[in-house]
């Protein structure tokens, strides 16, 4: 059992555990996000029974269960479907007492662990069955709830909001060296874990109330596949393939449905060029979201979310500026395409035309 207990702890064993309770957190959070931001654009949010109140409140209560669900899916990256009713009422636990993302995490490690221990134990057969049934939920629940609400609960909170305290006192250079670096983190891997490390900072100043970030992250996420398609399509289509301006219409769509993975194409092409243009546009449209003071109550929503900004002006200015910034560098250090790629290019799309007539 103890060897089973070092390989949670393990740095590869943490980050999939973790990555994984944020795979099944993320599509909550999109969900309700998308809820919210439409029930926001429809209106009459405040009038019960109407399709916008009853939007808003699916977006509240999405909101509300995202670190449950987090902690439930990392209980059950580690021990498996028995850890997800504890996990589930630990992340709950520690929402309500503003333990936040970290309290998340850790009530998943704990209820991942109360399931080692019992698949561990040697039992009789009959009782073993009622084991993941009964005991689990009930002596993983207890645990949970003492130790979230009397032993990590209480300094977690006061973390939080010393770190939210921290944050709303920084000056505005401060401000855009904090957006710069979570913004950067954003593009750096398109979606991928240093990505979701920054999705989780993010998420965890939403939960205490505090929605800049959560600005920043959206333009930071839009900005990859808009600036590589303003590349290509603007500002130096010359240095790119015919395939290649077929992807960046492509990845219009995937920027205003937030899709950062739209810019994958082109980086999977050319990560040396592609990466810093990326992190250096992402960077500085966070950066100036986290100056300029402009919230969201949204993680997430691409299009949608520009209605329910607090300064829409700003928040689609901060998203052109980023994008604009990497498809300026982008197309500065592109090469020009060589005349046998262009070549075949044209003789390719005449044996397109011949086939056709």
């Amino acid at each position: 059992m103890l060897n089973d207990y070092k390989k949670i702890f393990t740095g590869q064993a943490l980050k999939n555990e973790f990555l994984s309770g944020l795979s099944y957190m993320i599509p909550v959070i999109i969900m309700s996000g998308f809820c919210t931001a439409i029930g926001r654009i429809i209106g009459k949010t405040d009038v019960k029974g109407t399709i916008g109140f009853y939007l808003l409140n699916a977006g509240n209560g999405g909101f509300a269960i995202m670190i449950a669900v987090l902690a439930a899916g990392i209980g059950y990256s580690i021990a498996g479907k028995s850890a997800i009713a504890p996990g589930l009422l630990g992340g709950y636990l520690s929402t309500q007492v503003n333990a936040s993302f970290i309290g998340g995490i850790i009530a998943g490690i704990i209820a991942g662990m109360v399931v080692i221990f019992f698949n561990n134990l040697k039992l009789p057969k009959n009782v073993k069955s009622i084991v993941p049934l009964a005991v689990i939920p009930l002596v993983g629940g207890i645990i949970e709830v003492l130790v979230i609400n009397f032993v990590i609960g209480p300094p977690l909170a006061a973390f939080t909001a010393l770190a939210v305290k921290f944050f709303m006192n920084m000056s505005t250079g401060s401000k855009f060296l904090l957006g710069f670096i979570l913004g950067g983190m954003t593009g750096f891997d398109m979606g991928g874990p240093v990505n979701k490390i920054s999705f989780a900072i993010v998420t965890a100043f939403a939960a205490s109330g505090t929605w800049g970030p959560a600005a920043g992250k959206n333009v930071a996420a839009m900005a990859p596949p808009l600036g590589i398609a303003l590349s290509v399509l603007v500002f130096s289509p010359s240095k790119y393939s015919k395939a290649d301006r077929e992807n960046a219409k492509a990845a219009i769509l995937m920027s205003l449905c937030q899709v950062t993975e739209g810019a994958l194409p082109f980086a999977f092409e050319d990560p040396l060029r592609v990466v810093p243009a990326v992190v250096l546009g992402s960077g500085i449209a966070d950066g100036l979201i986290l100056s300029w003071g402009v919230t969201i109550p949204l993680l997430s929503g691409g299009i949608f979310t520009f209605p329910v900004a607090s300064n829409p002006i700003l928040y689609i200015g901060a998203l052109l500026i980023g994008a604009c910034i990497t498809g300026i560098v982008l197309s500065i250090l592109k090469p020009k395409v060589k005349k046998e790629e262009k070549k075949e290019e044209k003789v390719h799309d005449l044996d397109i035309d011949i086939n056709i007539g």
